[in-house]
């Protein structure tokens, strides 16, 4: 039922090109049936060459530049035909390929959370790829193999129905033993194909983490751990190869036997005189091409297989609930955006159902506010901005910017409202000056400058050969994680939102530049509304409000100093560090 559905799902991907697939169907209908013409001239030919051999010379003529003519049109008509497969094959593996890179971002983050990096590449790529071999390889030989095998039976049958119905008994066996072969090999090719992305994604994981596994000195284990995937890597394709390879040479196996039989039967006719050499020869010709498609098709279960193994991931992929889509044309919700109002009220939520990481949250944030969220490790502080940016739903309670629910505002504009500055830094292949205006594809360059010399990113930006002209990315060695993070602080300056939010913006970063960032914070959260996620206390004393997250639940509100008198969980924390931060 599955393959049914997955075969219906692709002529659906080839839809829009329906005259070139009824075409390849019609070249490959006219490729066959050429073919299928040339033995039984050949074997008139035969009959022909007698002792009259002079009389009929012309007539043999006749039937050799005959033969020659539809070989002629024959490879006319299958070079056209594999022009038109290849095209429609390679359409539909970017359209495939197009499907599942659109669909990563229409999935929810948590989706993304919970899935290996590599699985996704392996799918978008590699299984889409052998998808596309499949698709090749069926549109080369399943239609011209079932027409040779029509036209080759209709022949067969009017030159001598015996020896025809001999084939046609024996015939299917070969068949049959090809679909309980490759109907096997289908789990093995499904698994081998599973594997590959684990892989994929373990060698993705192990070029990211390189410094970790020098430094911890893992290279043994690391090593260990990728031969175990390699070697069950190794048991499953070989196992699918070894199904799959001995589909061919147990179908020919078969059909030897039923070619010897044909040549045994015909022999004795001949003797008889109930047929004659040509045709014989006519008849040993076509039993031979009646058994080959049987073959041909054996080879495209085989590799359909594999296609249909990899479609199941591709479409369960493709079919994986998305967020809610929205009118990108909608109107703006939030008409004051100079002035942002932040509210949880008794938000609750779960990633994992019946584990609730925050529970009964309440708290507000006035337009122009600088707060900052600070709570043990695992307490609940980054949870509070994946909700806030609505990565994920909360369980109960509500979140309102200006008193408006955010999943009644679009995300398109809840986006344009909220920037955020991670801790963990990453830069798309470009210059620093495409960096900086990622947020903002059309911002001048003086504004990108301006940008980076209110951050100091600009003192190790004019020190980089190419300064803003310069190529990076996200893994380069030579920027330290404390420019990379001005440089990310840069940018989300130069997208200029309405809410600012610092999760550990500094924690990379030493004190000079520290100051310095702080200070550039400092101007442009200037009448805008600011949450600042941070363990270095240093960070966080001047903000108007501090929000005590722990356990899940908010213990404390108040100001720095308000807190300090306190003498609840943010003192201690202020007595113990001292004010340099805390893990």
């Amino acid at each position: 039922m599955s393959k049914m559905k997955n075969i219906r799902r692709i002529i659906r991907y080839t839809g829009k090109q329906k005259a070139l697939v009824i075409l390849s169907f019609l070249l490959a209908g006219l490729y066959a049936a050429l073919a299928m013409l040339i033995p039984y001239y050949a074997g008139e030919t035969i009959d022909l060459i007698d002792d009259k051999v002079a009389g009929n010379l012309d007539r043999i003529l006749y039937n050799v530049v005959f033969i020659a003519l539809i070989a002629l049109g024959g490879a006319l008509a299958q070079l056209i035909m594999l022009r038109i497969n290849n095209k429609l094959s390679y359409d539909l593996i970017a359209n495939l390929k197009d499907d599942a890179y659109g669909k990563i971002r229409r999935l929810p983050i948590s989706f993304i959370d919970r899935s290996e990096q590599g699985f996704i590449q392996s799918l978008a790529i590699n299984d889409c790829e052998t998808v596309g071999d499949g698709l090749i390889l069926f549109l080369n030989q399943f239609f011209s193999g079932i027409v040779s095998i029509g036209v080759t039976l209709v022949i067969m049958i009017m030159l001598n129905w015996r020896i025809a119905l001999y084939v046609i008994l024996f015939t299917p066996v070969s068949f049959i033993v090809a679909y309980m072969i490759s109907s096997r090999s289908y789990k093995s090719f499904r698994a081998a194909s599973d594997i590959r992305g684990r892989q994929t994604s373990y060698i993705g994981e192990s070029c990211s983490r390189f410094r970790e596994t020098k430094i911890y000195d893992l290279k043994s284990g690391a090593v260990s751990r990728f031969d175990d995937l390699n070697e069950d890597y190794r048991k499953a394709s070989s196992k699918a190869t070894f199904l799959s390879s001995i589909t061919n040479p147990s179908t020919r196996f078969i059909n030897a036997l039923i070619y010897a039989g044909v040549a045994l039967i015909g022999a004795l006719s001949i003797i008889s005189g109930d047929l004659t050499v040509g045709i014989m020869s006519s008849l040993l010709m076509y039993a031979n091409q009646f058994m080959k498609p049987f073959n041909d098709l054996s080879s495209v279960f085989t590799e359909l297989s594999d296609s249909f193994a990899c479609l199941d991931r591709i479409f369960a992929f493709i079919d994986e609930e998305e967020i809610v889509k929205e009118d990108i044309n909608a109107p703006e919700v939030i008409t004051d955006t100079e002035n942002i109002r932040i509210e949880f009220s008794h938000v609750t939520f779960s990633y994992t159902k019946g584990k609730p990481v925050l529970k009964d949250v309440s708290f507000v944030i006035e337009p122009g506010q600088k707060a900052a969220i600070v709570g043990p490790t695992g307490g609940g502080k980054s949870t509070v901005i994946n909700l806030l940016l609505r990565y994920y739903h909360v369980d109960s309670g509500d979140i309102l910017i200006n008193g408006i629910s955010i999943y009644d505002i679009p995300r398109r504009e809840l986006r344009r409202l909220i920037g955020l500055v991670a801790q963990d830094n990453w830069f798309s292949i470009g210059s620093v000056t495409d960096n900086i205006r990622y947020g903002k594809p059309d911002l001048d360059e003086d504004s990108c400058r301006k940008a980076a010399h209110k951050t100091g990113a600009d003192s190790f930006i004019d020190n980089l050969p190419g300064r803003y002209e310069e190529e990076i990315g996200g893994d380069r060695d030579d920027i330290s994680e404390g420019q990379k993070q001005l440089l990310s602080i840069t940018r989300i300056m130069a997208y200029d939102p309405s809410v600012i939010i610092l999760d550990e913006a500094t924690s990379s970063v030493d004190i000079l530049t520290e100051v310095k960032i702080q200070k550039a914070v400092k101007e442009i959260l200037s009448g805008r509304t600011g949450i600042i996620i941070a363990h270095r206390l240093s960070t966080i004393v001047d903000c108007d409000k501090i929000i005590v997250v722990d356990k899940g639940m908010i213990s404390e509100i108040g100001s720095h100093e308000e807190l300090i008198r306190s003498g609840g969980f943010y003192s201690r924390l202020y007595e113990a560090y001292g004010g340099l931060g805390v893990e």
